[in-house]
């Protein structure tokens, strides 16, 4: 079976966890907080947010890394024993900032907040450089296109995965377009991408961020 050769997706989505961070962070120090709609918004835009990492790491730790560790020399061990701490290390961070979205009110102090997300910003970023530094070329040399439709159907059992395609294109190059949408076979992609697409306006419509 050959072995996955493009993993752009997950470089695209790197790049979008980026992003976002900076849209949460922009619309939180801008946002009301007594305007309970505003909070609500932003709340449920960073739900989205934490729920789609989450799931991404947690299919790289249970899906990938254990599919890979066998087939691995002592070195590439080590790069995989580092990705896994990396993760643990975000999941942290992330725990926090999950809180203080989870009690964001006119209390809430938004400078703090926004400090949460700049750490997060600074952690996740430095997994991201290394993961793609180190580990994306472990993923091409051991994993195949079976153990990646395994982890494809995972992630799309997420909540509101169908607002991920969408997201990860917005503010993306066009190249980072292109190579996303490609997820879905061109016939299909015909009909759903404007769908999806949308979709996720109305959610960010909604959300107000």
């Amino acid at each position: 079976m050959p072995a996955m050769t493009d993993t752009s997706m997950n470089t695209n989505m790197h790049s979008a966890f980026t992003r976002e961070i900076g849209r949460l962070r922009d619309g939180l120090l801008k946002a009301d907080l007594s305007d309970a709609k505003a909070t609500s918004g932003l709340t449920r835009r960073y739900k989205f947010f934490s729920i789609t990492l989450h799931q991404h790491h947690e299919g790289e730790d249970t899906l990938q890394w254990p599919v890979i560790r066998p087939k691995a020399n002592p070195h590439e061990i080590t790069v995989l024993d580092a990705m896994e701490a990396e993760h643990e290390a975000l999941a942290s961070v992330l725990g926090a900032v999950d809180e203080d979205f989870k009690t964001l009110s006119a209390n809430s102090d938004k400078d703090q907040v926004a400090a949460r997300l700049d750490e997060l910003d600074t952690v996740l970023l430095g997994h991201t450089q290394h993961e793609e530094r180190e580990g994306v070329a472990i993923v091409q040399k051991y994993f195949e296109e079976d153990d990646l439709k395994a982890f494809v159907k995972f992630s799309r059992n997420s909540q509101d995965a169908s607002l991920v395609l969408p997201w990860v294109s917005d503010g993306a190059t066009p190249a980072e377009v292109a190579s996303t949408w490609a997820m879905i076979p061109a016939p299909v992609r015909l009909f759903v991408k404007p769908m999806l697409t949308r979709k996720y306006t109305r959610f960010t419509k909604e959300c107000g961020v």
